[in-house]
């Protein structure tokens, strides 16, 4: 007789940053959050979260890796789904040996995005023409305090750099990077990072990271281009953020994709351009990354100095 196994209790009830950890995970702790936990191992790299009470992750780089433990420990053992039952029925009861407990977190928060705390932390922030963090990546006060980039990088009250997101005119998100540092604040809604517009402007460079795309700008001057970046992979809002964006966009000719070499870089490549030929873009799209495996275009600036 086939056993039955209560599925919906293992992935509420298990917490997947422990399970995680017996299996080599290592939590990344600079780039995580109280509501967001990055675990990696080796070249695998997972971001685990809560919803609903639901423990869940993603990866960064395969859209088609996520969900819940049991798609966890699916994509990852060549398990059947009763073999996966039977192994999580153990940990229910108590029958598996777990890891050491600074090796996982106890509970992660929920996400919840909080307009109001966002703006209230944005208010203490001020724009810079000049950060030590930021010219330590090559990028220099001429090019901060520039039409193109002056008022869109700020620094907290912290001493990090702080890159905005809206959502309309209305501040809904902030991205804080320093050399010990690289996320979200708590509360934030992702859309885009992008710097300012002109008149006349026709191409939009779109990168992972706003150093990247900052640092594209010095490498490739251009006069008409705008600058936008997602902030790690793209949500299915802001994939309706960007068919937005550009149906709007006036006198926009050339989209240029401005990537990460990696497995990360190429598959959000595809999947913007997948977008922008839904939404009927009919310019020119350019795919433009580092030639050398591995690289950003951050990379790439502070190499040629």
């Amino acid at each position: 007789m086939t056993q039955k196994y209560d599925f919906a209790r293992f992935k509420s009830e298990i917490n997947l940053t422990q399970y995680a950890a017996t299996m080599g995970y290592e939590i990344d702790r600079k780039n995580s959050t109280k509501a967001s936990v990055k675990m990696k191992n080796g070249c695998d790299t997972v971001i685990i979260s809560k919803r609903n009470a639901v423990w869940v992750y993603f990866s960064p780089v395969d859209d088609r890796d996520n969900g819940t433990i049991i798609n966890f420990v699916l994509n990852r053992t060549g398990k059947s789904l009763p073999e996966v039952g039977a192994e999580l029925q153990s940990w229910i009861g108590g029958g598996v040996s777990l890891p050491q407990a600074k090796s996982y977190v106890r509970e992660v928060e929920e996400q919840e995005y909080d307009p109001a705390r966002v703006a209230k932390i944005f208010k203490k922030c001020r724009a810079v023409k000049n950060h030590t963090y930021l010219e330590g990546r090559g990028l220099s006060q001429a090019v901060l305090s520039s039409p193109r980039f002056a008022g869109r990088i700020y620094a907290d009250r912290y001493g990090n750099v702080a890159f905005p997101h809206y959502n309309g005119k209305d501040i809904c998100g902030l991205e804080l990077k320093n050399a010990d540092k690289a996320l979200f604040v708590r509360g934030s809604e992702k859309t885009f990072w992008r710097s300012n517009c002109k008149q006349g402007d026709d191409t939009l460079v779109i990168g992972e990271a706003v150093i990247d795309v900052v640092s594209y700008s010095i490498l490739f001057t251009n006069e008409t281009s705008v600058y936008a970046a997602t902030g790690g992979g793209m949500s299915p809002e802001q994939e309706e953020i960007l068919k937005s964006c550009v149906q709007g966009f006036r006198n926009l000719k050339t989209v240029i994709l401005a990537m990460d070499n990696d497995q990360g870089g190429e598959r959000l490549t595809q999947k913007i351009k997948t977008i922008l030929e839904k939404c009927g873009f009919s310019g020119e799209i350019v795919c433009h990354s580092p030639e050398t495996e591995g690289q950003d275009w951050n990379n790439v600036l502070k190499d040629r100095g």
